[in-house]
């Protein structure tokens, strides 16, 4: 693919660039031995000026070494300057021209100087080309020709100084030295070179790898990547290559895009050539909204980032395609959420605000603000919300923001703000935390909330009013309260009379009390009201329609407002009015607040009424009392007459009934038949049965007599007793008897025995019939409407809860006398005594499944267990 030529192209740059390093390198390393050269040269041309001048040599010398001294300084200098070339050139030109000159002056070939000419050529060949060096080479042969000539012909040259002192042998040494050097500087430069080379080889191939590893990760990441990518040459944007995402992106196949340019992706040809402009300019493009579309037609909004790579020629362009169509949706959401937001906070019926929490500054504010603080949403804009009065100082302005932060939101505070013009207002608060443009802001709604304070004031001192003394003293408290309530010069309370006159109840006149009149209705505003259904209000101008009331014209009254004070029957028992010397115009709130005091002051006069009534009942009460008392007592009387009538009067015929028919029986015994001897025994049973009904209901009697004398009672141990008093009448039968211990009562001792005796005796008669037979005295854990509950249960015969609104009425019985004997008076007995004892019974049962009755004392007498 296309990228990867350009990589090699790249690497192939890569290496021309580390010949050029190396280059440089060997360049720098013979720089180096230049300047020691140049630096040996100084030393040894002042080393034999000095000699010359002490020894006393010739002229000539004097000015070789002068000369070539004045020349090594000067290339010193250009090679401090940078000028490396020129140095190189100007020392070759002093070893050869110094060679040449010295050989002259010695006179002769055979002298050791022709070491310069090689001197020249080794400088010449270490920092200098291939043509320097020749041309070095061809100046020192022909230098050296030349003298060598001059020596064959004689007489050319100087005469030939073959002293060897020492400056023939520093000549030598600096000569040798000057070749060692040289020698051994060429000799590092190259293997140092080489070295470097060698380390700058391996750096290579090491950077050689991790740009192979770095290209297999882009590869993975090109062909892994979720965002579209397209590679293209810079020449003509034809496509490189394509990535997986861009294939789903845009339903195109790989090889079908590959080798055509991207115009078909594009919808506005004239963006496209827009693009391509900028990214021939630019080189990258970042972030570019486009809307493009698939293979299938479907549009899409994408976000476009391009950057050219490589340089010269075979630059390619990268393209990452991001898919911004939900991002587009979602600003588009946000738009629309920010213009729903703006709508609802600028026509929001609250005053609405918002500030920063860092120093309380307004951002913004709606209309309604003004309303609340009288500052318009411009002038809001230039304060904190300490300087506009929100808050005190910032001080409590912080403290709020620390409560805020900790509970998430305010909701409904109620607040002290200062308005535009000095006065306070008061408010009520909502306020929450919000981030706005990564800034965490308060959003506050507020509501002015004065006139509703001034309402519940106003209601306050209503209740005041209308809670107030009860009687006489209501009425003048409440017409008090009403006049402040309403502004009004008077108000009179009135309670009408039989001859349709109205005498006042209580009347404040300028909000002093007045003493109580009486007048007439007839020719009044009053008369219209005690009519009216509702309040009978009049805003002006009633001088002229009663002008036959003298008490309106001559206080000077001008508007009037009245309700009637009705009873439960809808009858007008009074009046409530108020009266104002000038005119009052329509209002709710004041005709609501009559009402509310009309309503109140009518339950006061009826009950004022009721009061009467019962003062006037109270004082016939003790000779009634007396009178019933004499009504009891005579009843009372009635029944013990009555008992003492059936213990005898009643007693006596059954007991000749038994007699005589004993008699009877016995003389003719013997002479009756089967059926009349039956007839005999049911007149027996019969006759002991009535005595039975008898005796049970002077009992029945006797217990709603007499005296309750409470006692503490173990009941555990009586019901014990009444146990072994049934097994001394039954002692065949064998039941399961279960006595909780320890319970007692406190309550009147015989009563407590019937009750025992009738329900025990009740469980044993019902059980007879069960071999299991099982009987339980006990109490109930919990409570039961606050008592705690006895129970005695068996598991005998049982009863149909269906007639158990039966079970303690006198001679009410569930079962046959065949089944079981019994007269019906048992339970009403015992119901009889736990009423008097303010206790209370109730049954449980099913027919088979035995039955349980339980019971309580008056729970003022207490129940006690242990």
């Amino acid at each position: 693919m296309k990228p990867s030529i350009a990589v090699r192209d790249s690497s192939l740059s890569r290496y021309e660039s580390a010949y050029l390093q190396t280059e440089e390198l060997i360049k720098t390393r013979r720089l180096r031995g230049l300047r020691f050269s140049l630096l040996l040269l100084l030393l040894g041309m002042s080393l034999l000026l000095g000699m010359s001048l002490v020894q006393n040599k010739g002229s000539h010398q004097l000015v070789i070494a002068s000369s070539a001294l004045l020349l090594a300084g000067l290339a010193y200098r250009l090679l401090r300057r940078g000028r490396y070339r020129e140095a190189s050139y100007l020392l070759v030109f002093i070893l050869i021209t110094g060679s040449t000159a010295g050989i002259y002056a010695y006179g002769s070939v055979r002298s050791a100087l022709t070491a310069g000419f090689a001197a020249a050529v080794v400088t010449a060949g270490m920092t200098l080309g291939r043509r320097a060096l020749v041309l070095t080479a061809v100046l020192s042969t022909a230098a050296l020709t030349a003298l060598t000539w001059a020596d064959i012909s004689g007489g050319l040259l100087a005469k030939p100084d073959l002293t060897v002192d020492l400056q023939f042998w520093l000549i030598h040494v600096l000569l040798l030295t000057g070749l060692t050097a040289s020698v051994y500087a060429n000799h590092q430069t190259v293997l140092r070179a080489l070295r470097d080379q060698q380390t700058e080889l391996r750096r290579r191939e090491e950077a050689e790898h991790a740009l192979r590893l770095s290209e297999d990760r882009f590869s993975r990441i090109f062909q892994s990547s979720p965002a579209a990518i397209i590679v293209q040459a810079l020449d003509d944007m034809t496509v490189l290559d394509v990535n997986p995402a861009f294939e789903r992106l845009f339903g195109y196949s790989r090889d079908e895009f590959i080798g055509n340019t991207d115009a078909r992706l594009w919808q506005d040809a004239a963006a496209h050539q827009a693009f391509c402009r900028q990214i021939e300019t630019t080189g990258r493009v970042s972030k570019l909204p486009l809307d493009v579309c698939t293979k299938a037609g479907s549009p899409l909004n994408v976000l476009l980032s391009s950057e050219v790579e490589d340089q010269g020629r075979g630059r390619i362009v990268v393209s990452t395609i991001t898919d911004a169509t939900a991002e587009t949706l979602a600003r588009q959401a946000a738009r629309q959420s920010a213009e729903l937001f703006t709508k609802a906070f600028n026509f929001s019926p609250i005053a609405m605000s918002i500030t920063r929490v860092s120093d309380g500054t307004f951002l913004a504010a709606n209309a309604l603000d003004e309303r609340v603080l009288g500052f318009s949403a411009e002038e809001l804009l230039q304060l904190t919300s300490v300087d506009a009065g929100v808050w005190r100082n910032g001080a409590e302005r912080h403290q709020f923001i620390e409560e805020l932060r900790r509970q998430g939101q305010v909701v409904s505070r109620e607040v002290r703000m200062r308005h535009k013009n000095g006065h306070l207002v008061d408010c009520q608060l909502w306020s929450v935390i919000v981030t706005i443009a990564g800034e965490p802001c308060l959003l506050n709604s507020t509501i002015n909330i004065s006139e509703q304070k001034k309402r519940e004031s106003l209601l306050i001192d209503v209740a005041r009013g209308l809670s107030a003394e009860t009687g006489e003293a209501f009425f003048r408290t409440v017409a008090r309260h009403l006049g402040q309530a309403l502004g009004a010069d008077l108000v009179l309370v009135g309670e009408t009379t039989p001859d349709r006159g109205v005498m006042s109840l209580a009347m404040v006149q300028d909000g002093l009390l007045q003493p109580n009149i009486r007048y007439a209705l007839e020719g009044s505003p009053c008369d219209v009201a005690l009519h009216h259904p509702d309040l009978c209000v009049y805003g002006d101008g009633i001088q002229q329609l009663f002008p036959h009331d003298l008490f309106l014209l001559d206080s000077g009254y001008q508007a009037y407002i009245g309700a009637a004070l009705r009873n439960a029957d809808g009858e007008s028992i009074g009046i409530v009015n108020a009266m104002w010397r000038a005119c009052q115009p329509p209002s709710a709130d004041r005709d609501a607040l009559m009402q509310i005091y009309a309503s109140r002051i009518s339950a006061e006069l009826v009950r004022l009424r009721g009061d009467r009534e019962i003062a006037r009942l109270h004082e016939t009460l003790e000779q009634r009392v007396h009178k019933r008392t004499e009504q009891l007592k005579a009843t009372n009387a009635e029944l013990e007459s009555f008992g003492y009538s059936v213990s005898h009067d009643l007693q006596s015929p059954l007991r000749s009934i038994e007699g005589f028919s004993v008699l009877l029986a016995r003389r003719l015994k013997g002479r009756l038949s089967e059926e009349e001897e039956r007839l005999f025994d049911r007149i027996r049973v019969n006759v002991v049965r009535m005595h039975e009904l008898i005796n049970d209901l002077l009992a029945l009697a006797r217990v709603s007599q007499g005296k309750l004398v409470l006692d503490h009672v173990n009941l555990s141990a009586m019901a014990q007793q009444v146990i072994v008093q049934e097994q001394l009448r039954d002692p065949q039968r064998q039941v399961l008897v279960t006595i909780e211990p320890g319970l007692s009562a406190r309550c009147d001792r015989k009563l407590a025995r019937i009750i025992l005796e009738n329900l025990i005796g009740n469980a044993w008669k019902y059980s007879r019939e069960r071999a299991d037979a099982q009987i339980e005295f006990g109490t109930l854990t919990g409570r039961e409407g606050g008592r705690k509950m006895l129970f005695v249960r068996d598991n005998g015969a049982g009863f149909n809860m269906a007639y158990a609104g039966s079970l303690f009425k006198p001679f009410h019985r569930l079962h046959h006398e065949s089944e079981f004997e019994g007269s019906g008076i048992g339970l009403a007995t015992v119901h009889r005594i736990l009423e008097r004892h303010g206790g209370v019974i109730r049954g449980e049962s099913a027919e088979g499944d035995g039955a349980c009755f339980y019971f309580s004392f008056d729970p003022r007498f207490g129940l006690s267990n242990g």
